[in-house]
């Protein structure tokens, strides 16, 4: 058997070893990025909170900057973000004490949406607002 050929082989057997360890091992990597479960349990889907919604008072907070909050945000919904977040938790404080014993969902849209995740978690944190969830889809769907 000439030397090619060894490496040849030799190459194949590491080659589907490793794709058999790829499949079978017990302690292989995920194969994909997979979330927390901490921060999918606060998920709210756009079908969820249209029910939500119409069963409960929901307190919307808008995590956005400023500027695309004035440009357009949705109704009633208070502007609450971590750029300005001690102002706007002095101005909205009797709002959020008031949300003590109704549901709170955050939106932003897809280019800050880490954001909404960030309020939401400093919601339930620091205030011990429960339930907060954070809405996953476009919150113009919700118009």
């Amino acid at each position: 058997m000439g030397v090619g050929r060894q490496i040849g082989a030799i190459l194949s057997l590491a080659l589907a070893a490793a794709i058999l360890s790829a499949f079978f091992h017990p302690k292989r990597p995920a194969w994909r990025v997979v979330e927390s479960t901490e921060e999918l349990r606060w998920q709210i889907s756009l079908d969820e909170a249209k029910q939500l919604a119409a069963a409960n008072e929901v307190l919307w907070i808008d995590a956005r900057s400023r500027e695309t909050f004035e440009d357009s945000s949705l109704p009633n919904a208070i502007l609450l973000n971590t750029d300005e977040w001690g102002d706007l938790m002095f101005e909205h404080m009797d709002v959020l004490q008031s949300a003590m014993d109704r549901p709170v969902v955050v939106y932003c849209d897809g280019t800050r949406c880490a954001e909404s995740h960030e309020v939401a978690t400093r919601l339930r944190e620091l205030l011990g607002l429960e339930p907060v969830y954070v809405l996953k889809g476009d919150w113009r769907d919700l118009e």
